[in-house]
């Protein structure tokens, strides 16, 4: 089997819409208008909403004059708007079947919910579920063709890092695993707030001062990756936003790939122009999102979307 990178050809966008507390407090319903404007003419997309909470996204969508004309909406919601803390890692298997990775991620209340939620998104997409057996979270968790670099916020002990490892080394012998420490001072220890794949063996990652406790984390990353012969962008690491319950990272990395467009979040700061050259260098179309206020929860728009790859197939590395 083999992990498949997030810049390949996706067929799906998934997003999910919750009003309290995701909406109220964060915006949430101002990016996913957004990303729903960026996206739609590329690719379906899949909104998980309950129906008490439609007539407030429809209200969002009029003030921001998105149509839901071309949108599904899936009223079996997870009641969670941040689905890359839950939802499947896709796989492919030596006959190109797709696989969907499933597991319990123990940071999340509802967590044995979320858990079945996956199952049936897995089953609804027509994968064939794998559960792995131990916890585990979407964005801490990054594959770039043969490589593949996990959050060390996976890992609770030397005997869950040995059990984990060998299952991925097991399963996925072709793919090289690597565990890095998370972005210092970030609380969701997700790789998805200093790194980003956005092509084979290509990595945008997140650049601080030298000697910064934010550069000192990232450097056993970017060794691995040097490692390797991946080329590196280095973009603009912003300063963290602490206040009252709100600590978070703004960054870059935190943003999604789809069919040659790239959905990046933005800041209205000068340094926005860094990702946008960078992308646009690679090919990409680049749709800014106002990630503003869904920062402020810890999230942006790779937190918030979960791409589905198109039918799986045998690309870049060979599955065993």
């Amino acid at each position: 089997m083999r992990l498949i990178p997030e810049y390949e050809p996706v067929r799906k966008l998934c997003l999910s819409f919750v009003q309290v507390f995701f909406n109220e407090r964060f915006g949430y319903g101002r990016a996913i208008c957004e990303i729903i404007h960026a996206a739609r003419r590329f690719v379906e997309v899949e909104l998980f909403i309950g129906l008490p909470d439609l007539p407030f996204f429809e209200e969002e969508c009029a003030r921001r004059k998105v149509s839901l004309d071309s949108v599904t909406l899936n009223y079996d919601t997870p009641g969670r708007a941040i689905v890359a803390e839950y939802v499947p890692v896709f796989a492919e298997d030596s006959s190109g079947e797709g696989v969907a990775l499933v597991f319990r991620n123990p940071r999340l209340e509802h967590a044995l919910d979320l858990k079945c939620f996956s199952e049936r998104l897995a089953a609804r997409l027509g994968y064939r579920a794998l559960d792995l057996g131990f916890d585990l979270a979407t964005a801490m968790l990054s594959v770039n063709e043969e490589l593949v670099l996990l959050s060390e916020g996976l890992f609770e002990g030397r005997t869950d890092r040995e059990m984990k490892l060998q299952f991925f080394r097991d399963n996925f012998p072709a793919q090289s695993f690597h565990i890095v420490p998370p972005l210092a001072g970030d609380v969701t220890r997700d790789l998805d707030m200093y790194l980003w794949p956005i092509a084979p063996r290509a990595w945008v990652v997140s650049e601080y001062q030298a000697g910064s406790p934010q550069a000192d984390s990232i450097e056993p990353a970017l060794r691995i990756l040097r490692d390797h012969g991946h080329t590196v962008h280095r973009v603009p690491g912003l300063e963290p936003i602490i206040y009252e319950d709100i600590n978070t990272m703004p960054n870059y990395a935190n943003g999604v790939l789809i069919n040659g467009t790239a959905l990046v979040p933005q800041y209205g700061r000068k340094e926005d122009e860094v990702i946008t050259g960078i992308l646009r260098d690679h090919g990409y179309d680049v749709m800014p999102i106002d990630s503003s206020r869904i920062i402020l929860s810890n999230s942006a728009v790779h937190c918030i979307s979960k791409t589905v790859p198109a039918a799986p197939r045998a690309v870049g590395i060979r599955p065993d």
